[in-house]
């Protein structure tokens, strides 16, 4: 037991040792770290340390090792440097080799130090990749057509790269979004360190890929552009797209030769079919009276025809007519109406509206629609105006419900009503009426009418005032002021409001006109102490 407890504390103390004669190795400083070439390019290394060196050894894969210094070369190597006193090691290789890959060590030895130091690099010799290979999966009905919304999924490969190649997708020239694309996956080959990478595709399929090629571009520094790829058509059969708003040709003159055109996209190759009045005119055929003719569809590419009805004198009647073109395939078929006209092509509003607007209403139904919709947006915008006003300002349903002033409400006869009233949240009531249509002979009319005076909501219910209720109110009145008389002695104030709450037809509705103001006051009171009174009387 006790040769084992030794044998383990010796073991302990060599390799703190040599841990601390590593600590005390000086540090090599390598420019770098790692470097990609390619065959038959040349690459320079420089190791450095801060004090002066013994020697310099490197170690290159494919090749035996070199103890250089200042001024010594060979058919491979060559120093590179201001000398070891200078504690550089630096060396440059002419032509590098596939077999060069790797990692380079340069050891140096140093005067004062038991322990040599060491430096890595590492050498990447790029080798050329395999060209990209693509795998796609076929259409619904396993062949290599599809259909609009079929799944297509694609795989790319790049096989035995050093480095590993870099992979892009495109559909055409457009980049394919990344949400379709999974993680790339690199797979690694031990032997001769190569490596290989693959990615997988995922995309629901449209009208507008038919015709496009998918390729799979691979990156590397060893091809000869520095990139490869591999690419396949894409065949997605749909029937004729259709058209949102009706088409409407301009410019024609009444007299002359003209031409209705119609652009439609189809895969496969529709047919095509015009209706001039109820009379069907197909492709390469007149109709019955022989001006008009209906031409065969032009191929333009990429699944898009311009079929043309040609008319060999336009009259007035003509522009009154509505020419329906149908295209049909095995995928579905499609009508299009074209109008033509005279007039000029439209140009600014009237041009964004005709295809933006119209299109998805109708001639008719866009004017209304935009109108529609520029009311809707005042409307709303004057609401929220409202309501930020109101809510400023504290009026309206954003007064606050605790506050509470009673005025006295002062009329020719003096009369104050002090009774609480119900807080409510009324909205204020909008009179265009007279701001509006008010002319000059409506105070006459208002003269002749029989006025009506309208109670305020919050006393109760509407009550109609007669003659005789009037002369009341003026008794009252008369009495009420003599009270005040009586009273101004004592400082008080007595008011006194008689309503006549009835539902009689028999009574008369009287109203106010315009120009009659009811004046309203709020009295405040304080009276006055007596002394002072007196002394004012003697004074």
């Amino acid at each position: 037991m006790e040769l084992v407890f030794n044998g383990r504390m010796l073991l302990v103390a060599a390799m703190g040792f040599f841990f601390i004669q590593g600590l005390l190795a000086a540090k090599v400083d390598v420019d770098k770290k790692e470097q990609t070439v390619l065959v038959g390019d040349p690459v320079t290394y420089m190791c450095r340390v801060a004090v002066p060196l013994q020697y310099c050894r490197v170690e290159i894969p494919g090749l035996r090792s070199f103890n250089l210094n200042k001024g010594m070369s060979n058919a491979d190597v060559a120093y590179v440097g201001e000398g070891l006193e200078y504690g550089q090691c630096g060396f440059t290789m002419y032509r590098v080799k596939d077999n060069n890959n790797g990692e380079i060590k340069c050891t140096l030895g140093i005067t004062n130090e038991p322990q040599e130091s060491v430096g890595a690099m590492s050498l990447i010799v790029a080798r050329k990749p395999q060209p990209p290979e693509l795998d796609i999966s076929r259409g619904a009905d396993h062949v290599s057509v599809y259909k609009v919304d079929d799944l297509l999924q694609a795989t790319c490969l790049v096989r035995d790269g050093r480095p590993v190649a870099n992979i892009s997708w495109f559909l055409g020239d457009d980049p394919i979004d990344l949400s379709e694309l999974t993680m790339p996956t690199v797979l690694d080959l031990a032997k001769e360190n190569l490596q290989s990478k693959v990615q997988n595709l995922t995309r629901r399929l449209q009208a507008s890929d038919s015709g496009k090629y998918l390729r799979c571009v691979a990156y590397h520094p060893a091809y000869p552009d520095g990139q490869a790829e591999t690419k396949r058509a894409l065949d997605i059969k749909y029937a004729p797209l259709p058209q949102r708003q009706q088409i409407e040709e301009f410019g024609y003159e009444i007299g002359k030769a003209g031409s209705i055109n119609v652009t439609v996209q189809a895969n496969p190759r529709p047919t095509f079919e015009w209706s001039v009045n109820g009379q069907r005119i197909k492709e390469g055929s007149n109709d019955n009276t022989g001006i008009m003719m209906a031409t065969l569809a032009e191929e333009l590419g990429n699944g898009e025809y311009r079929a043309s009805l040609r008319i060999a004198r336009i009259g007035k009647q003509d522009t009154e007519k509505e020419y329906i073109l149908t295209a049909y395939n095995d995928q579905g078929s499609e009508t299009y109406k074209v109008k033509i006209s005279t007039n000029p092509e439209p140009k600014g509003i009237n041009k964004f509206l005709r295809r933006h607007v119209y299109g998805l209403y109708g001639y008719e139904g866009g004017v209304v629609a935009v109108i529609g919709i520029v009311v809707a947006i005042l409307f709303v915008i004057l609401t929220v105006s409202l309501l930020i006003f109101a809510k400023l300002n504290g009026r309206w349903c954003f007064s606050e419900k605790g506050e509470s002033r009673y005025i006295a409400e002062s009329s020719d006869t003096e009369s104050a009503d002090v009774r609480p009233k119900e807080t409510k949240c009324r909205l204020p009531s909008i009179q265009l009426t007279s701001a509006l249509f008010k002319k000059k002979h409506d105070k006459v009319a208002v003269e002749e009418e029989p006025s009506v005076r309208v109670l305020d909501p919050d006393e109760g219910d509407t009550a109609t005032i007669t003659a005789e209720d009037q002369a009341k109110e003026a008794e009252v009145a008369t009495k009420t002021a003599e009270g005040k008389n009586e009273a101004k002695d004592k400082g008080l104030v007595y008011a006194e409001l008689d309503l006549v709450r009835t539902n009689s037809p028999t009574l008369v509705a009287v109203v106010k006109n315009a120009d009659e103001k009811t004046e309203y006051a709020e009295i405040v009171y304080s009276p006055a102490k007596e002394n002072e009174d007196e002394g004012a009387d003697k004074k």
